[in-house]
């Protein structure tokens, strides 16, 4: 394309930082210019810069204003630079309308894309590289028990691996008494951890948090790194080697896992402690790598798509959205949400409808116009998997979004799906492929309410009581019967207990939310998507396979395995401190707790991420099983729970509903759990729902709803691959009517009558 001359540059004319207009009489000939994407951090009060042509107010942190300047001194950058808080008078409404149309434009046309980052520590990428080249060469040449000084290793090897043992921090998180006892090479470890910093670091700044900045990356060209550290810059690189040391960094952590066990028969608990460590970081990065993965992606269909990428690429659509909402990024204004993804679909709103509809902060606004926008633009009904809880005349398919008074982020992105197509006289009605005719009707059996809490950051509680506690259970032959206890005393549980506790509240978890299924099997996927993190005093008290290895040899290990395993019998209260790595633990659900209860007299009381992961790792659900499935292009596909229910729902009520199965086995099952004699086993006498859905808990069916037919949408394409995020119940009041969405289908497949059909959704 052209080069597009934006209304303002910064340029050092006759050695003066000014800015000007490129395209006015007189002015400087501008051949070329580059572009800076950086972060604003707290604004500041208003103040003059001092910098001709700029004769507007600006709150930015003038330190950035001279970090700008210092970085159009450095060598390969080019005179003229296009940055926005100088060459943008972000007051001006109009102006700031016209210039968010032209982002797109901008950043392809500037040849250099300058990224600014504030960092602690500044290092250099092909230092990184090398190193990581390192791990792999001694990986390869001898083996993890080998002695190294005795090994066929060069001079200098066997220097560089005694000064990463000797002379270097020690960063690898466990002590070095540890380590050496595992008899494994110390310079490796800590070399190998060292490297695993520098790119968790980096990809943690508060640079990959904001909502601009993933904008900037994905359409700038030649994107280079400035590292600035107590106002020393340096350059470290391009994007594209950091983006590439990310998916390295998974490598080398895997192999570095296979070579530390390769020739052992079994495993000491040193060695066990260091797998764990590198367990861990294989958990992260492979998180990293799908953000890297979903980046690299949109980068290629924008590159290769052009201006209009977006008009028939709706593979590439959902990527975008996956990829901004797998790290959860804010902005300072909620508006920015959404106005900072115009770049990316550059003429979804002209400049005037930029300003008309995308005017203030109103999120139920904004959305809607957006996601109407980009639906009539591309003739896709694009939606969200989310239960709404409100209701339009028209468009009622586009959900309506909830404005909450605590953080906001672009989670509100997650789980963006193409409903289908958008009816051709545009009234507002979807066409879309769904399985319809439901066998059952939706039965409600457990409650679930959002609620906000004032504990610490960090504070995890787990709060459950058996709907028999307080009740009693048979002892005897006759008569005998003993009162089940309710221990609802908090407990405080030590860091080193943590990893047993969490494994046990998982335990009760699936037996609630997915009986009659292995729920070894289940508390295995909900602990692996929900990735807890907590301290302990001592290696061994997580160690590698921790879910398994916490509970070995106990009650715990196979709890259906023993007759008095009676969930309905049972109730604890711990007080945990764990961060969790799932996406669903972030700054707008870390206040947030889950009120649980079920319709035999349970309840549930935790936070947040961990009853949403326990819904969505129930066996049979689309959701759960992965964070997100990368297709075969580089795209990546969120698969979890994090749309099903907005922030701004604190206080309201979801139920979960059932078309198959019993609605009442669990209060069959849990007077049987009380009934039969201890040590004989309780077998379910009738099956537990399945087909199961959440929805709104003002939805009802009753006696007279018997002409309403159920069905669902899947989400993923035409070609039936899965790259849908899950599924979106529907239904219809009586017959030849339009369908509604009522909810999100758990179970990737419900029992229906018809197969796919052509249905209208209003």
């Amino acid at each position: 394309m052209a080069v597009v001359l934006p209304s303002r540059l910064l340029g050092i004319v006759d050695n003066e930082f000014r800015v000007f207009d490129p395209r006015s009489k007189g002015a400087p000939v501008v051949s070329a210019f580059d572009i800076i994407s950086h972060t604003w951090n707290d604004p500041w009060p208003k103040y003059k810069c001092g910098i001709p042509g700029v004769d507007w107010d600006l709150t930015i942190d003038p330190k950035k204003i001279d970090e700008i300047k210092k970085l159009m001194t450095q060598k390969n950058v080019l005179q003229f630079i296009w940055v926005d808080c100088l060459c943008l008078n972000q007051a001006d409404a109009d102006e700031k309308s016209a210039e968010i149309a032209k982002m797109y434009e901008y950043y392809r046309s500037a040849s250099t894309c300058h990224i600014l980052i504030d960092m602690k520590e500044v290092w250099n990428p092909q230092e990184v590289v090398d190193n990581l080249k390192f791990i792999d060469h001694i990986r390869t040449n001898i083996h993890s028990t080998s002695l190294a000084s005795e090994a066929n290793l060069t001079v200098n090897i066997k220097k560089r691996l005694s000064m990463w043992e000797n002379e270097a921090d020690w960063v690898f998180p466990l002590d070095q008494a540890t380590v050496r006892s595992a008899a494994i090479e110390m310079g490796v470890l800590n070399c190998y951890s060292t490297c695993i910093g520098y790119v968790k670091s980096l990809f943690t700044n508060f640079y990959f948090t904001r909502v601009w900045t993933f904008e900037e990356m994905l359409l700038g060209k030649n994107i280079t790194l400035w590292g600035i550290h107590d106002m020393k810059m340096s350059c470290i690189g391009q994007l594209g080697t950091w983006m590439d040391l990310a998916i390295d960094s998974v490598d080398k952590a895997a192999k570095l896992s296979d070579w530390i066990e390769e020739g052992r028969v079994l495993n000491t608990s040193s060695i066990d402690a260091i797998l764990g460590k590198i367990d861990e970081d294989v958990q992260y990065l492979a998180i990293l790598r799908r953000q890297v993965c979903g980046i690299q992606g949109a980068r290629t269909d924008i590159i290769n798509g052009g201006p209009r990428w977006w008009h028939d690429n709706h593979q590439g659509i959902y990527n975008v959205f996956s990829a901004v909402s797998i790290i959860p990024r804010t902005c300072y204004r909620r508006g920015d949400i959404f106005k900072g993804l115009l770049g990316v679909f550059n003429g979804l709103f002209t400049a005037e409808e930029i300003k008309t509809k995308m005017k203030g902060d109103d999120m139920e606004s904004l959305s809607f116009e957006f996601f109407k926008q980009l639906s009539v633009k591309t003739r896709g009904a694009w939606t969200r998997l989310v239960i709404t809880s409100g209701e339009r005349e028209k468009w009622d398919w586009i959900p309506v979004v909830a404005n909450p008074n605590s953080l906001l982020t672009t989670d509100c992105f997650a789980g963006v799906v193409r409903l289908g197509h958008l009816g051709k006289d545009l009234n507002g009605s979807a066409k879309a492929t769904a399985m319809t005719g439901l066998e059952g009707a939706p039965r409600k059996y457990m409650r679930i309410v959002l609620n906000e809490n004032n504990g610490a950051t960090g504070d995890f509680n787990f709060v459950f009581k058996g709907c028999n506690c307080g009740k009693k259970v048979k002892v005897g032959r006759f008569f005998g019967k003993e009162p089940i206890p309710t221990n609802d005393h908090p407990i405080d549980v030590a860091g080193d207990e943590t990893g047993r506790i969490l494994v046990q509240c998982a335990t009760i978890l699936g037996s609630i939310m997915d009986p009659g299924n292995n729920v070894v099997d289940y508390r295995e996927r909900l602990l692996n998507n929900l990735r807890p993190l907590w301290l302990t005093t001592d290696p061994s008290a997580k160690p590698k396979n921790w879910t398994k290895r916490c509970v070995s040899g106990t009650f715990w290990e196979d709890p259906e395995q023993h007759p008095d395993y009676r969930v309905h019998n049972m109730s604890m209260n711990y007080r945990m401190k764990v961060l969790c790595a799932s996406r669903l633990d972030n700054a707008s659900t870390s206040r947030l707790s889950c009120e649980v209860r079920v319709n035999c007299g349970c309840t549930i009381v935790a936070p947040f991420p961990l009853v949403f992961e326990a819904i969505t790792a129930v066996y049979g659900s689309s959701l759960g099983r992965t964070t997100a499935q990368q297709g075969s292009e580089g795209r990546i596909i969120l698969h979890d729970g994090m749309g099903l229910v907005q922030v701004g729902d604190v206080g309201k009520a979801f139920d979960l509903v059932a078309f198959g199965g019993d609605v009442d086995a669990y209060r069959t099952h849990a007077h049987s759990c009380r009934s039969t004699k201890f040590n004989r086993d309780v077998i379910p006498k009738v099956e537990f729902p399945k087909g199961r859905a959440l929805v709104r808990d003002e939805f009802t069916h009753g006696v007279m709803d018997g002409m309403r037919d159920y069905g669902y949408v899947p989400t993923g394409d035409e070609y039936r691959q899965n790259t849908g995020s899950g599924n979106l119940l529907i239904f219809r009041k009586r017959p030849f009517g339009n369908y509604k969405i009522i909810g999100v289908c758990i179970d990737d497949k419900i029992q229906h009558k018809d197969g796919g059909s052509r249905v209208t959704i209003q």
